[in-house]
């Protein structure tokens, strides 16, 4: 990581508020990048060539500061990122005075360097996962997919995933509160990616039972799938699961809604052809009709479940499916009937 004119005024101005002591930041090559005393930027500094020369740090007394050009008393320490010097750090005064400021300002440095480091490593990575899925979900070419990804980023698909959806009006922000929910729960994300305007995926290695991951808006998680393809078809399915039944604060599996989606995937021309009738009639009816209707679904047409989640007499259930036949010209006790009423429900 390269220790830039720009990043070192960055770093000076926030640690000139602590150190009541001139600093200078030089670079790999003894030019001093940044300073509390602004005329010294760009010359070269002798003590910081030393460092660079010993690798060591270096205490210049008042004695032996004219053996250095352009050097104060003070002292000067090498700053190394991932094993490599990034420059000198320099604080001016009494070397006994200012050694374990100057400490603590290298330390500053080196762990600033490596933050950045890790930030442009990951928004990096990012660009590129976006880059990979764009490229599943409009061409689904897989094999050289699993290439890149094994060979460029690095990841083994050869294994089974979920997909995650999640919707949001704020991607970007919610993908880094996901963030570190999945570093607390250790998920091992294959990604976290803003998707799209309002969406954020990830991918999960599969496991048995759902993790207690928390979300505010409607999320959907499709079914377990292999590899890259897998991935794409488990994407597909949480998207689709979303769009039918999306609540929110919820995560909801697509493998609960197989006859849902079945039914959304109908042709619109067939639909609409078969169901219009029916549908213009239905959306005409009552609140308490639809919700009965609703119920009556979700309680696998059992009778008595139903009246006892509507909390009604059954007597009361049946007037209100008689009067749903009647007005609509469909019997939802009928089996034939109730699946083309299901259909019209799960398309409003």
């Amino acid at each position: 990581m390269e220790l830039t004119d720009q990043l070192g005024q960055e770093i000076i101005r926030r640690l000139s508020r602590y150190i009541d002591v001139a600093i200078n930041l030089m670079d790999a090559t003894g030019k001093i990048v940044a300073s509390t005393n602004t005329a010294r930027i760009n010359q070269i500094h002798g003590g910081a060539q030393r460092v660079i020369e010993t690798l060591e740090a270096q205490q210049i007394t008042k004695e032996i500061s004219n053996q250095y050009s352009n050097t104060k008393p003070g002292v000067n320490l090498p700053i190394f990122h991932r094993g490599e010097l990034a420059g000198v750090v320099g604080l001016t005064g009494d070397p006994d005075q200012v050694f374990q400021a100057a400490g603590m300002t290298q330390g500053s440095v080196e762990i600033t360097l490596e933050q950045l480091y890790i930030q442009k490593q990951s928004f990096y990575q990012e660009r590129q996962w976006n880059h990979w899925f764009h490229q599943l979900i409009s061409n689904r070419e897989t094999e050289d997919l699993e290439k890149e990804a094994r060979y460029s980023l690095r990841a083994d698909l050869k294994k089974a995933w979920q997909v995650f959806v999640f919707q949001t009006p704020y991607p970007y922000n919610f993908a880094e509160r996901l963030r570190i929910q999945a570093e607390q729960l250790k998920l091992n994300p294959l990604f976290i990616l803003p998707f799209q305007e309002n969406s954020v995926v990830m991918p999960l290695p599969f496991q048995e039972h759902l993790p207690p991951i928390k979300t505010d808006g409607p999320a959907a998680v499709g079914e377990p799938g292999y590899s890259a393809k897998g991935i794409y078809t488990s994407f597909q399915q949480a998207t689709q699961t979303l769009d039918i039944a999306g609540k929110a604060g919820k995560i909801i599996y697509s493998g609960s809604l197989k006859m849902e989606r079945l039914l959304s995937s109908i042709p619109k021309d067939t639909y609409t052809e078969i169901t219009e009738p029916y549908a213009n009639r239905l959306n005409q009816l009552e609140a308490a009709y639809l919700e009965t209707l609703h119920s009556f679904f979700n309680n696998a047409l059992k009778m008595n479940r139903t009246a006892d989640d509507l909390h009604v007499h059954r007597n009361t259930l049946h007037y209100r499916l008689d009067q749903v036949h009647k007005k609509v010209g469909l019997d939802a006790r009928n089996f034939k009937d109730a699946i083309i009423l299901q259909a019209i429900l799960v398309n409003r």
